[in-house]
């Protein structure tokens, strides 16, 4: 699933014909506005003849911005989609003190057969 993620979510997504940096665990860049995504679990949840046969993965993204993040949170949530992902959940809405930036974590699930 890692590969999966970093081919969906590349080095950046457009919103509103701007580029949103996005990274895996930790951004690095100066950008006031980015994502990052981070694989949270993997779960078994089908199995027979004490095999597992399904998972499911779930995944974080967190919005970080100066601003308005909406558009990001809606491109996001139509990405995912797009790709097969299901979305079951936003956190509260979060503000980071040492970074002043607004945050916001998006959570998502996808099946995979083992």
């Amino acid at each position: 699933m890692n590969e999966e993620l970093k081919k969906i979510f590349g080095e950046s997504i457009n919103v509103d014909g701007k580029s949103v940096p996005t990274a895996h665990l930790k951004y690095k860049g100066e950008e006031l506005t980015f994502v990052v995504w981070t694989i949270t679990a993997e779960t078994p949840v089908l199995s027979a003849d004490d095999e597992p046969l399904y998972s499911v993965f779930s995944v974080d993204v967190d919005v970080y911005s100066i601003s308005n993040y909406l558009n990001v949170i809606t491109e996001i949530k139509r990405i995912m989609k797009a790709n097969g992902w299901l979305w079951v959940g936003d956190s509260a809405e979060m503000y980071e003190e040492e970074t002043e930036l607004y945050h916001k974590t998006i959570s998502f699930e996808k099946e995979r057969n083992l």
